[in-house]
């Protein structure tokens, strides 16, 4: 009985080694499967013509482009503040709306300039009724006198005190108009259609004459201030009676403006040794603009020429080791190679210039290279 149970543990184990060493050998073989048919797979992909549109490379006419990058200022600015002082009573401001010329924005108290006002022109009646009664008095004696019945010394002082009266209205009536104009300006208006940009004081507080209490300006024209450095300003026909330049910005990709030469200075700045110059064009429709953006003003003279090969931005990518490449299609063998080149400056907002590694006549691949390994198959698909 012992021997039977020895026997048949004996023979347990062996078959549990056989299904051990089965499930290993089937596993293997399942795996080299697998790796094949990865290697199938793997091999079928490479072979399969990847689509990629192709540009042909030619050297072209290209004018010299300079680009400067530049920031946003506002045509019109103005720091607003009061002629007179007084405490504030109305405040009708909202940072950032619209505001149209001649709305009022900010008021104080008129109620002393009223009074004012009153008081002068109470004087003003009394002064001229004075200066009534001297010219009548003057006549008086001024006939008298030509009858030779009065000395001249009476006659003198009729006409001394006449004009003494009538200098005394003058004089009640210009500080009327002055305390008319005060009253007018304890009103403060939008000096043109514009924004709010700055509220400096509340409402209720005591404002003093020429206390700055809002910063306004206007946003349908906008300026882009540029510096061109001394090396490039030679370049740069700023003397020119119309000079233009296209300006891009970080906030409207894909988009170009027409910009005009507004003004430019003939001094250097000290510290940075450039040349600054400000252009003007209107605010884009779409897309709001506002000041203090950047932006990249560039010139394109059409007078300095040469001959460059340019392709889209992108055609060029990056290789393992960082260098420029761009891939090249073989229209024999219908693959594609990859091509180290040097790039250069941009031309425009979509296309570099290659300055090395490019034939005319070559065609390059200038979508689609992605996925695109040394060799590679493609398929051109460019539209007719």
């Amino acid at each position: 009985m012992k021997l039977n149970k020895k026997l048949i543990t004996g023979i347990g184990g062996g078959v549990l080694a056989l299904v051990v060493i089965a499930l290993i050998a089937a596993s293997a073989v399942r795996r080299r499967e697998v790796a094949r048919h990865n290697d199938e797979v793997k091999m079928q992909h490479q072979n399969t013509a990847r689509p990629v549109r192709c540009e042909q490379v030619k050297a072209v006419l290209q004018p010299r482009i300079r680009s400067y990058p530049g920031v946003v200022k506002a045509t019109e600015e103005a720091s607003l503040s009061f002629r007179v002082g007084g405490p504030l009573t109305q405040v009708n401001v909202v940072l950032g709306e619209p505001v149209k010329k001649g709305t009022l924005l900010m008021q104080i108290d008129p109620r002393d300039f009223e009074d004012r006002i009153l008081s002068l022109e109470a004087q003003l009646e009394g002064k001229e009724a004075s200066a009534e009664n001297a010219r009548q008095d003057y006549r008086r004696v001024a006939e008298l006198f030509k009858e030779k019945v009065v000395p001249q010394a009476d006659y003198d002082r009729a006409k001394s005190v006449m004009d003494s009266a009538e200098a005394a209205v003058k004089d009640l009536k210009a500080q009327l108009r002055i305390a008319r104009h005060a009253l007018q300006d304890t009103a403060l208006l939008a000096p043109y259609d514009g924004t709010v940009t700055e509220q400096r004081v509340e409402n209720y507080e005591m404002i003093s004459p020429g206390q700055v209490v809002l910063h306004y300006h206007a946003i349908d024209q906008l300026e882009i201030n540029v510096h061109v450095p001394e090396n490039e300003v030679v370049h740069v026909p700023m003397d020119a009676k119309e000079l233009f330049a296209y300006v891009t910005f970080p906030a409207l990709p894909g988009r170009e403006f027409k910009a005009g030469l507004k003004e430019w200075s003939t001094r250097a700045d000290p510290m940075t040794r450039t040349y600054a110059a400000t252009f003007e064009m209107k605010a884009p429709e779409s897309g709001r603009i506002l000041p203090g953006m950047t932006a990249t003003v560039t010139f394109r003279e059409s007078s300095e020429q040469s001959r460059a090969i340019t392709l889209p931005v992108s055609a060029v990518a990056s290789s393992a080791d960082g260098v420029s490449v761009v891939w090249i299609y073989d229209e024999d063998t219908g693959t594609v190679r990859q091509r180290e080149v040097q790039v250069g400056e941009l031309n425009g907002t979509s296309r570099v210039v290659i300055t090395d590694g490019l034939r005319e006549g070559e065609l390059a691949v200038v979508s689609g290279s992605r996925f695109l390994h040394e060799g590679c198959p493609v398929r051109v698909v460019n539209d007719q």
